[in-house]
């Protein structure tokens, strides 16, 4: 619009030159005059404005809310007009604030109207709502301005983002009577040491006594003696929780929702549980999540304390919709078939796949804890020989895992011998 109203007045001062008619070329002048100076206002409007973001948490759980402050600074002394629209996932709630709809699928623009005058910094304070877990980027955001005639709108956009992760539900877990989920007893002893063949601490000269499988014969060739790999100690207390996020074993039957985010929720609540208790933790699944890196298979290798629940609570918001594989060779990682590992296998399905799953497990672990996830909301087809099988395996504690009315309003998760 900007260059054809310049157009415009350049004919009419041309013409009125022209055909000397003064009133004619004051009046195009007039409006060349107009134009140029709406120009240089617009190229100027969005020189020095800074736009940032803060958010009073970068995590929070299921159901909480997060406060979000906008600021605009302007360092020029020209006033300037303002449209901010920031860019946010739709699953994040504004509270009354209507969001517009975004330039992507899924997304939605915060959108923000100033008038800053010379010098002048404004902040706002929005309050954001998590009904839904995931890991959300917040921005880029988009900056609009231009002259007061609006002849020559300007837009920038500006790669600011901020990250937030909105964790699962975690809730308590009800053990059944006379039953505990403590691999090892209600008694920890410190002095239960093994070796962690994924933690290779050094190779030495073989010596008599020591294992056959330990020797490392690409160093045994480079140095023609028999040289053995020495692991690091690790104690036999590590709980690894073996998420099967598959809600149904036919691919073109897809997710059910409500069932996949049950699994999630009882994962993190029993991740809780054994952090709480003080056992390292750790976790495998066949689901995808996606982090910094991009998406990949969650896992996480035990370990101990809040800092690294809150590492497993992120891969577990990271969670797609989408099962890749089977969790039989998402449980072949190391830190799971090592000795010392209680393998605690949380499903949906209890099937064929499901013993095999935890035969291949015991083959390496002395104990295997089995949760099946039964949902009020939806019909989980079992197999009442199978489930009698799993119950009556050598060394498996099977639990069926229920959340009364929904993993959104649950209260507990509540264990009870398998049925």
């Amino acid at each position: 619009m900007g260059n054809s109203f310049r157009t415009i007045s350049l004919v009419m001062l041309v013409t009125g030159a022209v055909l000397k008619r003064p009133p004619v070329t004051v009046f195009g002048a007039f409006l060349l005059g107009i134009a140029l100076l709406s120009k240089s206002v617009s190229y100027l409007s969005l020189g020095e404005i800074a736009y940032k973001r803060k958010l009073s948490s970068h995590t929070a759980f299921t159901g909480d809310s997060v406060d979000l402050i906008v600021t605009v600074e302007n360092m020029k002394p020209l006033p300037v007009p303002l449209t901010c629209d920031d860019e946010m996932p739709k699953s994040l709630e504004v509270q009354s604030e209507p969001a517009s709809t975004g330039r992507q699928l899924g997304r939605s623009d915060l959108r923000n109207r100033f008038f800053l005058g010379g010098f002048e910094t404004v902040s706002r304070r929005f309050t954001l709502n998590c009904p839904e877990r995931g890991i959300y980027d917040l921005g880029p955001v988009r900056l609009q301005s231009g002259d007061p005639f609006g002849l020559y709108p300007v837009s920038r956009q500006v790669q600011q983002t901020d990250r937030l992760t909105v964790y699962p539900r975690v809730l308590p877990v009800e053990e059944p009577p006379h039953r505990t989920l403590y691999p090892f007893g209600t008694a920890r002893v410190p002095s239960w040491i093994y070796h962690d063949p994924s933690m290779l601490k050094m190779v030495r000269e073989y010596t008599v006594g020591d294992s056959r499988r330990h020797v490392d014969w690409k160093a045994t060739a480079r140095s023609g003696k028999l040289q053995t790999r020495v692991f690091d100690a690790t104690f036999g207390n590590r709980v690894v929780i073996c998420l099967d996020v598959a809600t149904s074993r036919a691919p073109w039957e897809g997710i059910d929702r409500e069932v996949f985010e049950s699994l999630v929720v009882a994962a993190a609540s029993v991740a809780h549980y054994f952090v709480a208790r003080k056992f390292p933790v750790g976790l495998t699944s066949n689901g995808v999540t996606q982090g910094k890196e991009g998406s990949h298979l969650a896992q996480c290798p035990p370990a101990a304390g809040d800092s690294h629940l809150a590492g497993i609570l992120s891969q577990l918001a990271g969670l797609n919709y989408y099962v890749f594989g089977s969790a039989l060779a998402a449980c072949q990682r190391s830190y799971v078939t090592a000795g010392g590992s209680f393998p605690l296998v949380i499903t949906a399905l209890v099937d064929e796949t499901t013993l095999a799953l935890v035969e291949s497990l015991r083959t390496s672990a002395p104990r295997v804890a089995v949760i099946s996830i039964d949902s009020d909301k939806r019909h989980l087809p079992r197999d009442r020989d199978l489930m009698r099988a799993l119950s009556l395996m050598s060394g498996v504690t099977a639990m069926t895992g229920r959340l009364e009315g929904g993993w959104a309003v649950a209260e507990s998760l509540s264990l009870s011998p398998l049925d």
